[in-house]
């Protein structure tokens, strides 16, 4: 039996109009007055009609038109209802699946619901109205489940793109982060060696600082991360001599009272030029408090003990064996083993002893072989 259609005839069409993408149903049974019968009742209704006489045409069709809704014949020579809706599932189980059948058995609704899933059975002779509801509400049915799919498939793009774009989001932060830490990193060690250039030194002082200092921190048992951003602060430990005349940094001999008050001030404008981030508090730490002594005669808040910031503790003690033992303008180089003689003499008095203690063993054990 050929292809029955509104038109007579049926072409596959390589771009469905509007029409046909909404509501398409296809009609299979393999007797003309059938089709015809159904084609008349639903002559009002918007729908789009293509119908052919077996499951074999049907197929064809099903593969080259968007086809919404399937009502089919169960009793069809070669393949019948069932095996055709069957394999319509399997093909596009979005595609609304009714049976329409001369006899409507148990065991016959319980086979065409397990094998193909079908929307509804309708029996012969059907009632026109009910079939017009039905394939009503299955095209709703196809719409709903076509949109669902649509809306995951959208919602599964946008979430892949929303990850890539905080993947990329993510590597770009990290890349700005580590520019902005490497330009300040930069930023540190200029600004200590211009105040250390000003000393009349290489400027090698403050990296021998940074040395000295982590590695004493990791000695009293502070943990790796903390010493290291420790013995980086400690660099700008004498940022405040930028403020402090040349005739007074420089000068050969002894200061004065008066120069000796300048010369302290150093402490409290490095803090003033370290401003109030709190990723630079181990800086204004180290900046004021370098110069304090354990028993309170240091300056310039006269703190004592425990009351004086670790970091500062620790710089107090690498800053003086560092100024001994290399040249100044008010001095020549101490050796290494009189340096250490001077931080144990005044343990407990300018220096933490446990500081020291273990600052000696590490020089003991060889920690400025090298260093220049």
């Amino acid at each position: 039996m050929g292809l029955i259609s509104l038109h007579n005839t049926w072409e596959p069409s390589s771009e469905p109009s509007q029409a046909r993408m909404q509501k398409t149903l296809l009609i299979v049974d393999d007797e003309p007055q059938v089709i015809n019968s159904i084609v008349r009742i639903l002559r009002k209704e918007d729908i789009h009609i293509i119908t052919a006489g077996s499951g074999v045409k049907a197929i064809e069709i099903i593969k080259s038109e968007p086809v919404g809704v399937v009502l089919s014949d169960q009793n069809m020579p070669l393949m019948d209802g069932i095996r055709f809706l069957e394999k319509v599932r399997k093909y596009d189980d979005d595609i609304v699946r009714i049976l329409l059948t001369g006899y409507a058995s148990v065991d016959s609704a319980i086979d065409a619901i397990n094998r193909t899933q079908v929307f509804e059975m309708l029996t012969k002779p059907w009632d026109s109205d009910q079939l017009i509801r039905t394939l009503h509400r299955a095209f709703n049915h196809h719409f709903l489940a076509k949109e669902n799919k649509r809306l995951q498939k959208v919602t599964k793009e946008q979430n892949l793109q929303l990850r890539q774009l905080n993947n990329n989001l993510e590597k770009r932060v990290a890349q700005r982060t580590q520019q902005l830490a490497k330009a300040v990193r930069e930023g540190i060690l200029m600004l200590s060696l211009a105040a250390e250039a000003r000393d009349d030194d290489t400027g090698n002082h403050v990296k021998r600082i940074q040395f000295l200092t982590e590695a004493t921190c990791k000695k009293i048992g502070i943990p790796q991360k903390d010493a290291e951003r420790i013995g980086f602060f400690s660099m700008m430990h004498d940022v405040g001599k930028i403020h402090i005349p040349d005739r007074i940094l420089n000068k050969p001999g002894k200061l004065s009272e008066e120069e000796l008050e300048i010369m302290k001030n150093h402490t409290v404008a490095g803090e003033k030029i370290l401003g109030e981030s709190a990723y630079y508090a181990i800086a204004r730490q180290i900046a004021r408090s370098h110069h304090e002594w354990l028993d309170g005669s240091g300056y310039p808040d006269g703190l004592k003990g425990c009351d004086i910031p670790l970091p500062a503790r620790v710089v107090a003690v690498t800053d003086v064996f560092d100024a001994l033992t290399h040249d100044r303008a008010y001095k020549k180089a101490w050796s290494q083993d009189a340096a250490i003689e001077e931080l144990i003499r005044l343990s407990g008095i300018q220096f933490d002893t446990d500081i020291v203690n273990a600052f000696s063993e590490l020089v003991s054990d060889g920690l400025c072989e090298g260093l220049e």
